[in-house]
C-alpha cells in the first residue's frame, strides 16, 4: 500500500477545490428542489384513500392570459380544481376570482407577494384572504407557502390564523418549462390515489402548462381517476374520518 503525502500548498488547494464542488452541489440541489419540498410533517400533501381521486392545484395566479385558458379546458372537461392565488395578482383580476367560484373551483391562499422567506406571513395571508373575500364573499382555508418552504414556527402561525398548510405529492415541474411531454410524464409517472398535483397558472408564461393540461386530464380519466377540490379530498381521507 502506498502512502501519499501532500505539501501544505497542495493540501490547501485540494480543500479549496472540495469546498467549491460542495458549494456547487448545494446550489444545484436547492435549484432542483425548489419548489418541490413536500411531505413536510404537519402539512397536508395527500389523502390516505384507496379511491382513485386526485386534487389538481394551480399556483401563482390568477393571470389574465393563462388562467382563462386553463379555466376553459377545465370547464370543457368538467373538472374542478383548487387555485392558490397570489393576493397581488388577485387584486388586479377580481373578475377571474368570481369566475373561479362560479365554475365550482376552490380558492386557496398563496400569500400576497410570493415572498419565499414569508417575513410578513400572517399579514400577507390576511391581505390575500381579504382580497378574495371582497370579490367572492368566501374566505380562504388552505395556505400554500411560496416554494413549499415552511418552518415549524410558520406552520404554527398559519394554524393559529385558521389555515391549513397544503403542499403537494406530485410535482408536474411545469415551473421549469421542461416541455409539454415532460410535464405530462411528470404527472402520469408519479400519480396515485389521493395525490395532490402541483401546476401553475401564473407567475411566468404558462403556455406549456396550458398545452399539457388537456392530455393530463384525458390520461388520468382514462386511468379511472376523478378530480376533486382540496376540501373534497379531505372528506375522503381515511386518516381524518
Amino acid at each position: 500500500m502506498r502512502i501519499y503525502f501532500l505539501s501544505r500548498r497542495k493540501l490547501i488547494l485540494l480543500l479549496m477545490f472540495l469546498i467549491t464542488i460542495g458549494g456547487l452541489l448545494t446550489i444545484n440541489l436547492l435549484t432542483q428542489t425548489i419548489p418541490s419540498l413536500v411531505r413536510t410533517p404537519g402539512t397536508y400533501y395527500m389523502a390516505k384513500t384507496q379511491e382513485k381521486v386526485v386534487a389538481l392545484t394551480f399556483d401563482d395566479g390568477p393571470d389574465p392570459v393563462d388562467t382563462p385558458d386553463i379555466l376553459n379546458i377545465l370547464k370543457e372537461k368538467d373538472v374542478r380544481a383548487t387555485f392558490f392565488v397570489l393576493g397581488k395578482a388577485a387584486e388586479s383580476n377580481p373578475a377571474l376570482l368570481k369566475r373561479l367560484v362560479k365554475e365550482g373551483h376552490e380558492i386557496g391562499n398563496h400569500g400576497f407577494t410570493h415572498d419565499y422567506q414569508q417575513r410578513k406571513l400572517v399579514a400577507e395571508m390576511n391581505q390575500t384572504d381579504q382580497v378574495v373575500f371582497n370579490s367572492t364573499g368566501n374566505h380562504t382555508y388552505f395556505y400554500r407557502p411560496p416554494g413549499g418552504l415552511v418552518s415549524k414556527t410558520q406552520m404554527e402561525a398559519t394554524k393559529r390564523n385558521g389555515h391549513v398548510v397544503a403542499l403537494w405529492s406530485v410535482d408536474s415541474k411545469d415551473w421549469r418549462n421542461p416541455g409539454v411531454k415532460q410535464i405530462i410524464d411528470n404527472v402520469m409517472k408519479n400519480v396515485f390515489p389521493g395525490a395532490i398535483i402541483l401546476m401553475h397558472d401564473g407567475g411566468y408564461q404558462r403556455t406549456q402548462t396550458v398545452k399539457s393540461l388537456e392530455p393530463i386530464l384525458n390520461a388520468l380519466k382514462a386511468s379511472g381517476y376523478r378530480f376533486v377540490t382540496l376540501s373534497e379530498l379531505r372528506t375522503l381521507d381515511s386518516d381524518l374520518k
